[in-house]
């Protein structure tokens, strides 16, 4: 899925992914052949489609614990490990840390391009169903707050906060560059699919005859969560459709609303097969991807695995070097964060766990 073009990310030679000779090719291979899929069933969920999907470990790399790739080595174990380094490891779940990860291709939503999936959870959570992923995102706010620690636990969570941080920039400029354009090469042909199109104007249509103009699911989406002041802004340490922050919930009438059209949307989705149609031409395209740079994929989880390992070996000095001050991240300047246009979801989003904690 090309999923985050907002996202400024330098791909460098030294990735592994992007070759340095002169007759080599600059990035991955992105050739593919459009897939006929017919009408096939739709999954039981997003995250059950993605979970089955070629590329999906490689979009997790770094943010999932059971990628298969490089299991446990996440930002949040290096969080973990910073923190227990510092002395205060029992203090790591209620320490804030910087996390950026490929969203859409690793982790999803009930609802995104592809509609949404699961009348029942529409029915009861709308656009704002929580996430069953097990991203770095998901994790939940802690169960002390940071303030209420004490000065040292807090300044070692001040100089993890920026270890993680630095090292997760470091990864998607070297070892996780060329993941990042295969994520968002992946997208583009997605969205841009013939079957795809043509599902979702049926989609439009559908809604259309419900009482809903939307060009797409994505944009229904969005419009429902500015609706009840629930779109997730830039840099704010959440994904769009978490759980929204206490005591800034919609009306009881907005509520009422934005179920109502995630449950049109749920009925359009399914007999329309909007969810079928896109997830299956999504695993054609990643598996054409896969196969054609299966090399550079290898070579790129090396190299993230080996920076791991050093990172680690590294953390007694950069306790002593680092700054305590938390470095937060400038809205922007990481991601396109947020949701994109119609039919993209973000690739990468900036978030800050738990964000409602950082002092």
């Amino acid at each position: 899925m090309r999923i985050a073009a907002g996202l400024s990310v330098l791909i460098c030679c030294c990735a592994g992914l992007a070759a340095c000779t002169a007759t080599a090719p600059k990035g991955p291979d992105a050739t593919v052949t459009t897939p006929s899929v017919g009408r096939p069933p739709a999954p039981a969920s997003a995250q059950a489609a993605l979970s089955s999907e070629a590329f999906t470990p490689y979009a997790g790399l770094g943010a999932s614990t059971d990628d298969g790739l490089a299991p446990g080595d996440t930002y949040a174990a290096l969080h973990a490990a910073c923190m227990a380094d510092a002395g205060y490891g029992q203090d790591a779940g209620s320490a804030p840390y910087f996390a950026r990860a490929n969203q859409g291709l690793a982790f999803a939503q009930p609802a995104g391009p592809w509609g949404y999936l699961g009348t029942a959870l529409a029915a009861q959570y709308g656009f704002i169903a929580p996430s069953d992923s097990n991203d770095a995102q998901s994790s939940g706010p802690p169960a002390t707050p940071l303030a209420s620690l004490p000065a040292g636990a807090q300044a070692a969570a001040g100089k993890c906060f920026n270890v993680v941080e630095d090292f997760n920039n470091a990864q998607f400029a070297t070892s996780l560059a060329g993941i990042e354009t295969m994520n968002n090469d992946l997208s583009n042909d997605v969205v841009q699919d013939p079957g795809f199109k043509q599902a979702t104007k049926a989609w439009s249509a559908c809604m259309a005859r419900n009482g809903y103009s939307s060009p797409g699911a994505d944009t229904l989406m969005l419009q429902e969560l500015d609706a009840i002041g629930q779109r997730v802004a830039l840099g704010s340490g959440s994904v769009p459709g978490s759980t929204p922050v206490p005591g800034s919930g919609p009306t009881a009438a907005q509520n009422q609303a934005q179920l109502a059209a995630a449950v049109t949307d749920a009925d359009c989705t399914q007999s329309t097969d909007l969810a079928g149609i896109y997830f299956a031409v999504q695993g054609s395209y990643e598996q054409q991807f896969v196969t054609a740079n299966q090399q550079a994929l290898d070579t790129a989880v090396q190299e993230y695995k080996a920076a791991y390992a050093r990172e680690l070996r590294k953390l007694p000095a950069l306790l002593r070097t680092t700054s305590a001050k938390l470095e937060l991240p400038v809205s922007g300047a990481h991601s396109g964060a947020g949701r994109r246009p119609e039919s993209r979801a973000p690739s990468s989003v900036t978030a800050t766990i738990p964000a409602a904690n950082t002092p």
